[in-house]
This record gives C-alpha cells, structure tokens and sequence, in this order.
C-alpha cells in the first residue's frame, strides 16, 4: 500500500518522483491497520484497512476539487480497491520486466520532498515516526512510485504513437474548432456618464461630444483629439484599444464597431460607461487557423486521448493475465451462488474484472490453482505451524489482530508488531 505523511503536500511528493499521471497513488496516512484480507493479487494481498485509507483520499479529493455530491460509500470503495489492484499490478509488471530503481534515485526523490517542504532529516523522521510509519518503509513507497512511473512511461510511448498523418487527418475533420471569428482595430474617445452624474454635466457632455465628432468627420486626427479630450483610460494611447472580437465589449459598443468598414466613424453610441466616437482602423475577416499553427496542439490533444485508452487497454491485460480475488462486501452483503451442486461464497468483483463468479487465474478456477500451487510448494517449503490451516486467511487474520491490540497496549513494541505482521502475512 502507497501511503503519505498527512503533512507533507501531494503534488510535491508527485513531481519529486516524476509521477504525473496518477494522484491517486498518494494518501493522506502512513499508519495501517490491520482489519481483513479484502482482495489477492497474484502473491500479495490487500487489507480492508488499506481500502479505506485510500477511499478516504479519494473522497478528500473530491469534496476539495468538486461540487458535486460524493459517491456512495460502497461505490468508494469500489474505486478504492481498484486502484490499488492496478498499482500493485503495475508494480509487479515493473519488477518482472527487470526495472530496477537505485538507491541514488529514491534519495534524490527524499531529498527533493525535504528540500521542497522545509523539513530537516531529523524532523522527517520525527512525522514519520508519529504517523505509525518508518523511513525505510517510506523509501519503500517511493521505490515503488517511482517503479510505478517507469514502466507506465515505457508502455505508454510504445502504445501512443501520434503520426503527423492522423494529425492532419484531425485538422481537417475538425476545421470548426480552429475557427478564429471575425476581428476589428479600432480607437475610441469616450465621455464618461454613470449615476453620479449631473444633468448639467451630461448635457454638456452631449455638446463636447457632437463637436468632436465634427472635428473628426473634417479631418482632424483622431488620435490628438482622443489624448486631449478622451476621458478612458486608453486616451494616452490615442483612444486605441487594440483588436477585439465578439464578445469581449458591452453590446452596445460591439454592435457598433462590427457595422464599421475600416476607415469609418461611427455616430456618437451611448452605453453603460458614457458616450463613445469609434474608429475603426481594420476589419480582420473569419478564418480557420493555420495548419502549422495549431499542429503541436492538435498532437497534444491526440496524445492524451490516445494514452487514457492505452492505459486501460494496457491495466485490462494485467488483470486478465492475473490471478486477482476480491471479497471486499462479503461480509457486508453475505449471500451464495450455486456452482454445480455445492455453495460457495459469492465474490464481489470490481468492475475492472473479467472473471467467471470464482476468482480465476488464466484458463483454471482459484480453488485449482491454489491446491496446485500448494503441493508444489509444499515439497520445498517448511510446514506452517499447527495453528494454521494451510492458505486459511481467518486464523492469520485473527492472529494479525492479537498482535495489533498487543501493540496498541503497549505489550509489543511497533517494531516487533511489524515484525510478526511480515511473518504472518509471508504464510499467505
């Protein structure tokens, strides 16, 4: 399980180690507890614990970055435990593919998280230490992220390949998204009249306004006239306000402007803001964006849409390669299927899955397997011990809780409680 002190910022630990494509790898705690053994995947397992702590992160994220209501607590989960199926499949990709991460790279990823949190050596491991957690755990998790990035890039750029063909291809289809509307340059001078103005001062403001129109239409330059008698901020730039499109003036204004030819006064155009003479320097006609302007963009946009499907393509072949049980509601919702004449327990599935109602790895049922996988080992492996029943998760998980309350109590310290923990679950 990928977990993160609660005090150190996500999206730091994120760009220390080069994941950029998945927050949900990072959590808010680094403590665990102990609950049930929830879902297997392939030789590792997952604790209820470790579901909800993800869970948890997912639903913080959510309320922080939405306003829509959150999902229910079952779907959460759902997606909590999905996500770390994928993250553990993808770790183990990365471990039989052969990366390897070295120690410089996981001190550098350390070194980065401090350097950009302010934290010292000593106080780092002081928050860890309080969170339940370890410094070697953490390098730990990190190792693991940064495995996670490596092997996701790789699959990734062998999978999203964007040639300037299907770029053109895009541009062509899709010429209305790289529509530029029609533009105007113009100046303007403008008197301004709002609420706090006098009848008086507005009727003056109507004369100064007629006689520079006239002073316009005669000749004069608009740009003198506009810096000496414009009351807009745009006056010591000869009134000129630059290029603008639809949609970016008062109604009233842009009605105006847009009927303009180039080289054309307007009639003085009362708005919100006062009385306006308008000029209108250039009228920029409505074109499709140059190809070799918007290519880079268009190959953006084809990469990431590429890559999303690459990746559940990519997630969909490890799950179906795996050998993945998931019994995260059995207890919450116990109910049976019939399978030949006998009852067994029905297995909550995750979406994801594409399994038969028995978990299955490759072509044979879990039950198979594991028999399989127990009497070929059984010859090179010491037996377990009396208490336990081989593979019988409900006495080591029993055991797994007697020695958190021991822990908890202050019997054992957390080292020895980690230490038995790693033996137990090793049964497995």
């Amino acid at each position: 399980m990928m977990c993160w002190p609660k005090t150190i910022k996500k999206n730091l630990i994120a760009a220390s180690v080069g994941v950029l494509w998945s927050a949900t790898l990072i959590l808010p705690a680094l403590a665990e507890t102990v609950d049930r053994i929830v879902a297997r995947v392939n030789s590792e397992i997952v604790t209820q614990s470790a579901v909800e702590e993800r869970s948890m992160a997912f639903s913080a994220q959510l309320n922080q970055n939405s306003q829509n209501p959150l999902p229910a607590e079952d779907a959460l989960m759902q997606q909590a435990l999905d996500s770390i199926i994928d993250e553990k499949l993808q770790i183990q990709e990365a471990k039989k593919l052969g990366f390897e991460v070295g120690e410089e790279n996981v001190a550098k990823a350390l070194d980065d998280i401090k350097e950009k949190n302010q934290i010292s050596d000593s106080d780092f491991e002081a928050l860890l230490e309080r969170e339940g957690g370890s410094l070697e755990n953490y390098r730990a998790i990190i190792r693991n992220q940064i495995l996670v990035s490596r092997v996701t890039q790789m699959e990734m750029g062998n999978r999203t390949k964007v040639t300037d063909r299907q770029i053109k291809r895009y541009y062509n289809r899709n010429q209305k998204d790289y529509w530029e509307v029609p533009k105007v340059r113009a100046r303007h001078i403008l008197f301004i009249i709002d609420e706090k103005t006098s009848k008086s001062d507005i009727r003056l403001k109507k004369i100064k306004a007629r006689e520079i129109l006239l002073r316009v239409r005669s000749g004069e330059d608009f740009a003198q006239l506009a810096r000496k008698h414009s009351e807009d901020v745009s006056a010591h730039l000869g009134g000129d306000i630059g290029t603008i499109g639809r949609g970016k003036m008062v109604k009233e204004f842009e009605d105006a402007v847009f009927r303009l030819k180039a080289g054309e006064i307007s009639e003085i155009v009362r708005t919100p803001y006062g009385l306006h003479i308008i000029e209108c320097n250039e009228v920029i006609p409505g074109k499709v964006k140059a190809f070799d302007k918007v290519k880079e963009e268009i190959r953006a946009r084809l990469f990431l849409e590429k890559r999303g499907k690459a990746y559940k393509d990519w997630i969909g072949d490890l799950r179906e390669k795996a050998f993945i049980e998931v019994s995260l509601f059995e207890k919450k919702h116990p109910s049976t299927i019939t399978v030949g004449e006998k009852k067994e327990p029905k297995t909550a599935r995750s979406p994801k899955d594409n399994f038969s109602s028995k978990a299955r790895f490759g072509g044979r049922t879990v039950k198979s397997q594991l028999k399989k996988n127990f009497h070929r080992s059984s010859a090179r492996q010491p037996a377990l011990s009396s208490e336990f029943k081989p593979f019988d998760p409900q006495a080591i998980e029993k055991r797994l809780k007697h020695f958190k309350r021991l822990r908890d109590n202050n019997k054992i310290s957390e080292s020895e409680y980690q230490k038995k923990k790693k033996e137990l679950l090793h049964k497995l």
